[in-house]
């Protein structure tokens, strides 16, 4: 049993080998892992020793994800930073254990190599991909025949839902003929049976709802009543669902400047905190369990303090493991004071 070499209420540290602590991990304990994983014959160090091809790279990385698979939820995500060279790979492998979501491009838009593109005899590297990836049996997703999966939308609701599919079989009229008669669509969700968009009418409309004069005494239920049953069922149905907190600007290109300044560490790929803390922010919730398995010096741990998750965070290198720990610790210290 590999102890971890830092430990509290919302950091785990450990140095070793990523393959020796996720076994004893617990199976559905993380909410996402977000990591940037050693890439294959791009930096020229230690780590690039352990494959001799490509093969034994991605052999290892299927290691990785059966482990994944594990220890995530069915409503977790994945998000790991690739090489544009072995992308294709990758995504070949992990399309066996997990589901495609998005295929993520981080344009660099003050990387070094535009100021001497035309020394190159290629494009100008300019960019970092992501794959983006539902870890389990995500009912919230873009399945892979490219329609959208409503059966969770649809059940979680249903109490709700045949109280009023009930009422518009009592009256014998349609959709049209009740917006007709309302003279408005405010009450259209409430009678969409194959919406994801599903919602109870407004406290107005319910109220005109129940004074048609085809209602019969069919909707009897107070509202406060039918509200406070529709907050419990949508607690219930944003629990199982996968977190995704997007804006107006949450696109599959991400527009970052590479890290500079004193975000910079001796780590040769140290990516910038507030790309991390933007990728958390989106795709986790507050106090949800973040894992990165390689987190070189720690930037994702970094975020996640600042963003309010707790971490997970594996490196096996000493060098870096030190500046990780320290720069953690620092975030955890002034979220605790509040800073």
């Amino acid at each position: 049993m590999i102890q971890p070499r830092y430990q509290s209420d919302r950091v785990t540290l450990y140095c070793a080998d990523c393959l020796e602590v996720l076994p004893q991990l617990e199976p559905g304990s993380v909410d996402a892992v977000v990591t940037d994983l050693p890439y294959f014959e791009i930096v020229n160090h230690e780590w690039d020793k352990q494959w001799e091809s490509r093969g034994d790279y991605l052999d290892w990385i299927c290691k990785l994800a059966v482990e994944w698979r594990r220890i995530t939820k069915d409503n977790s995500s994945i998000f790991m930073f690739c090489d544009e060279k072995m992308e294709a790979y990758v995504q070949v492998k992990l399309d066996e254990y997990f589901l495609l979501l998005n295929k993520i491009v981080w344009f660099k838009r003050n990387n070094l190599p535009q100021k001497n593109a035309h020394l190159l005899r290629s494009f100008a590297p300019m960019t970092e991909r992501a794959l983006f990836y539902s870890s389990g049996n995500d009912r919230c997703a873009w399945d892979k025949t490219g329609w959208e999966t409503v059966k969770l939308d649809m059940n979680n609701f249903m109490p709700l839902r045949e109280y009023f599919r009930e009422f518009q079989k009592d009256l014998g009229i349609g959709l049209k003929q009740i917006n007709e008669i309302l003279g408005h669509r405010k009450a259209e969700h409430a009678f969409y049976w194959n919406s994801t968009q599903w919602d109870l009418p407004t406290p107005e409309t319910y109220a005109e709802l129940c004074k048609l004069p085809q209602n019969n005494g069919f909707l009897r239920r107070e509202y406060e009543d039918l509200r406070r049953e529709y907050e419990d069922l949508r607690r219930e149905y944003e629990d199982l669902r996968r977190p995704f907190n997007a804006d107006k600007k949450t696109w599959d290109v991400i527009e970052y400047p590479i890290v500079g300044g004193d975000e910079n560490t001796e780590h040769p790929t140290t990516k910038p905190l507030g790309l991390m803390r933007r990728i958390l922010s989106v795709i986790t919730d507050k106090n949800q369990a973040v894992l990165d398995c390689c987190m070189g010096s720690g930037t994702t741990g970094v975020a996640a303090m600042q963003t309010g998750r707790r971490f997970i965070g594996i490196e096996i290198d000493p060098t870096y493991y030190a500046i990780a720990e320290k720069r953690i610790r620092a975030a955890e210290a002034q979220l605790l004071l509040g800073l």
